[in-house]
């Protein structure tokens, strides 16, 4: 299974599994991490902001779309920082970009 779980300020935690929209969340996450089969991916707590997102790929019209890959993600200072997962291969490489 490949989900985004959060824990918010309050003290809830959400998933993308239980039909929670990201953005209804993202401005209250304080711990995020990312489950992809067997690896759980973790970023550090009380970040700045955090964020995540997938990459897809389709053909022209749209159809047999194929998630390439999920990352998650926070700003460190000038630095927007991603742990990102490739859907077929497991591997798991670490982003770096200045904003």
């Amino acid at each position: 299974m490949k989900y985004w779980y959060a824990k918010t300020k309050n003290g809830n935690e959400y998933n993308e599994l239980d039909g929670t929209k990201w953005n209804e969340i993202k401005d209250d996450v304080i711990a995020l991490r990312l489950h992809v089969d067997e690896q759980i991916v973790s970023l550090p707590p009380n970040m700045e902001k955090y964020h995540q997102a997938k990459t897809a790929s389709s053909d022209f019209n749209g159809n047999n779309v194929t998630i390439e890959s999920r990352y998650i993600g926070f700003f460190l200072g000038n630095n927007i920082v991603r742990v990102r997962v490739d859907e077929k291969s497991g591997n798991v490489s670490v982003e770096v970009e200045n904003k």
